[in-house]
């Protein structure tokens, strides 16, 4: 038998004992790198790009761009650490120099020949060492107080999917500082759960382990934190399957944040050899791939935000079709609603995709919506780009997307709705509740409320007719007194569109400028009279980029509607609309009581009612209705209506 040193026996020992119990980060660290943080160091991979992998075929730079996928809509207290995370990318990412001298990113491979993706096979320059020692230093001052931060929690996972590139020229102590205090914010990861949102959550309990399991798997020691680490995600990731509130908090703000999260995890995992996902979880994983193409416009940016603060984020599709499988529906719905080369990447033919109307039975449903987050989309058909409605009621004030037919924004932020009593504002400083959602084959509606303590009540509503490529807004205010009350509806529109008012009619256009002047939306306030020399309560206006539509009356409700056409706007040469008479036991009722409409538009003609008040029977153009809202299409050629929807209350 052997001689073995007592103090090796005893480290042994520890060792084994510590294995057999739950074995924290800051054990795993410790075991580590007890022996001798130099070894540690000189011990790292070498990025290369001849070195071949065992499982996985992802380079040290495609971590690196994928710490930005989602990123750029978060409000942080400090603008520094997003700058921080682009420069840690573009300092040890691949970037590829134009002969105009600009820098563009590679394009992500997974699969290149067995390969690990191209690389630099030369050592870290000085600029790159200093870089990650200015980054390193950087972490051990925000951890522990900022690791809220989303910011914070990529760049220390960026730095450590980096530390092939720069881990042997750092000083060994603030390496190991830095170990120390990202394996410190694991650990309470572990213990606390996500109280600070998910997105940092999840990248502290489980990219950043996963990710140190990758780059020191050759010392061994990493078994169990992977496999918990696994364990963990794949919990996630099954709730989220038929509970996907989490991940849609805050608008959906970190949902593609949080699957390129995912994606990340997933290459580390296979780069250890660890298991494969199982059908469960890849199902999953594909579910809420389809929820981020929900809210993604036609660009590949997300919708309910800035455009300008969003990215296509292409190599993101690439590689989370790549991980859900075999998954048919989001691969065609990727292939119909995102830009053109990212189709083709999947081996699909997008233009031919968009003309095939049997397809529809094989994409997900056109309209979502999520109650417990307050978020709803709204489209014509996965194969169209345009005429599409995403909404954002969580909070005080409504976000609102309208794309046009063409996939472009019309409507892009804020839709609020200001109230005067007696020229007075009231304050209304409470949220909205939906009070309806219908969505079928020809429309989907939406019906909001908000109580303003026993002074008022206002009612919004939405609605996309699929066939027509209408949308229809409308706000009403339902009060308990007669006053003067008035409402100011307003709606925020992209800096390159601007409202464009006929001289003599009341409608307006919607005009995107740039290479000449396009109709991008056609508006038709129909609770106003069509000509402007007949007696108005109201008005329509623009001042910058903020669209309004002004109501007003001495009674005790009033009715703000807005008709929105954004199909065939070129071939539109006709449009008129009459507000119609309403009787009730043979009496005409006064606008405040019940409103409605004819439209037309071309040939096409449809029929809008609202009742203001309890509903009773009444007729209106040969309807006898006993309903709150009404909308249908006319048959002029023999008087027959097709409903479109109908609300009842409750």
């Amino acid at each position: 038998m052997d001689w073995v040193k007592p103090k090796h026996r005893a480290r042994q020992l520890k060792k084994t004992e510590s294995t057999e119990t739950e074995v924290t980060a800051s054990t795993w660290l410790k075991q580590l790198c007890e022996e001798n943080v130099a070894m540690l160091q000189s011990s790292l991979p070498i990025r290369e790009s001849q070195v071949k992998s065992k499982t996985t075929n992802v380079s040290f730079d495609c971590y690196l761009r994928a710490t930005l996928w989602g990123t750029g809509v978060w409000e942080v207290e400090k603008a520094s650490h997003q700058e921080l995370l682009n420069e840690l990318v573009d300092t040890f990412g691949v970037t590829n120099t134009t002969s105009a001298g600009k820098k563009t990113t590679k394009k992500l491979s997974t699969k290149v020949n067995g390969k690990s993706g191209a690389g630099k096979a030369s050592p870290a320059s000085a600029s790159e060492i200093a870089a990650a020692t200015k980054t390193a230093k950087w972490i051990s001052q925000q951890l522990p107080k900022n690791s809220h931060d989303p910011y914070v929690a990529l760049v220390c996972a960026g730095w450590i999917h980096a530390l092939p590139e720069v881990g042997r020229s750092l000083p060994a102590s603030l390496w190991l500082d830095v170990l120390q205090c990202a394996l410190t914010q694991v650990d309470r990861a572990w213990a606390s759960g996500p109280t600070d949102g998910l997105f940092p959550w999840i990248v502290w309990a489980c990219e950043i382990p996963l990710a140190l399991a990758k780059q020191l798997s050759h010392l061994g020691g990493k078994d169990r934190i992977v496999s918990e680490t696994l364990n963990r995600i794949a919990l996630i990731l099954e709730e989220s399957s038929d509970n996907p509130t989490s991940f849609m908090a805050r608008g959906g703000q970190d949902l593609r944040a949080l699957l390129a999260c995912m994606v990340r995890c997933r290459w580390s995992a296979d780069a250890v050899g660890a298991r494969k996902w199982y059908p469960p979880q890849r199902k999953a994983l594909g579910k809420l791939a389809v929820t981020t193409l929900a809210l993604t416009d036609a660009e590949g940016r997300q919708m309910l935000f800035d455009r300008d603060d969003t990215t296509l984020d292409e190599e993101f599709w690439v590689a989370i079709n790549e991980l859900a499988g075999e998954n048919k529906k989001l691969r065609l719905a990727t292939a119909c609603a995102l830009p053109e080369s990212i189709g083709k990447t999947l081996g699909e033919r997008p233009l031919k995709l968009r003309k095939e109307s049997s397809l529809d039975v094989s994409l997900p449903k056109q309209s979502q919506y999520w109650e417990k987050n307050s978020i709803a989309t709204m489209r014509r058909s996965w194969r169209d780009h345009g005429c599409r409605v995403a909404i954002d009621f969580s909070s005080d004030v409504i976000w609102l997307d309208v794309l046009g037919a063409d996939g472009q924004r019309v409507m892009s932020g804020d839709w609020d709705v200001n109230v005067y009593r007696n020229n007075k504002p009231v304050q209304l400083d409470v949220s909205w509740q939906e009070v309806c959602w219908f969505s079928d084959d020809d429309v989907d509606y939406l019906e909001l409320e908000c109580a303003v303590e026993d002074v008022c009540k206002v009612q919004r509503q939405i609605m996309l007719m699929r066939e027509e490529g209408i949308v229809f807004f409308a706000d009403a205010l339902i009060a308990e007194n007669d006053e003067h009350w008035a409402v100011h509806s307003t709606w925020t529109t992209p800096d390159d569109i601007h409202l464009k008012s006929e001289p003599k009619t009341t409608e307006g256009k919607l005009v995107r400028s740039g290479n000449g002047e396009q109709t991008a939306a056609l508006l038709l306030p129909v609770a106003m009279p069509e000509w402007r020399r007949a007696p108005s309560h109201g008005k329509m206006t623009a001042s910058g980029s903020t669209l309004t539509l002004s109501c007003e009356t001495r009674a005790k409700s009033l009715y703000s509607p807005l008709v929105m056409s954004l199909r065939g706007l070129q071939q539109t040469h006709a449009y008129t609309w009459r507000q119609l008479t309403i009787a009730e036991e043979l009496q005409i009722q006064p606008r405040h009581i019940a409103e409605a409409y004819r439209v037309q538009i071309n040939k096409d003609q449809w029929v809008f009612y609202r009742s203001l008040t309890a509903c009773t029977r009444r007729t209106v153009m040969g309807l006898h209705l006993n309903t709150e809202f009404y909308a249908g299409r006319f048959s002029r050629t023999d008087g027959e209506y097709e409903p479109i929807v109908e609300v009842n209350p409750e």
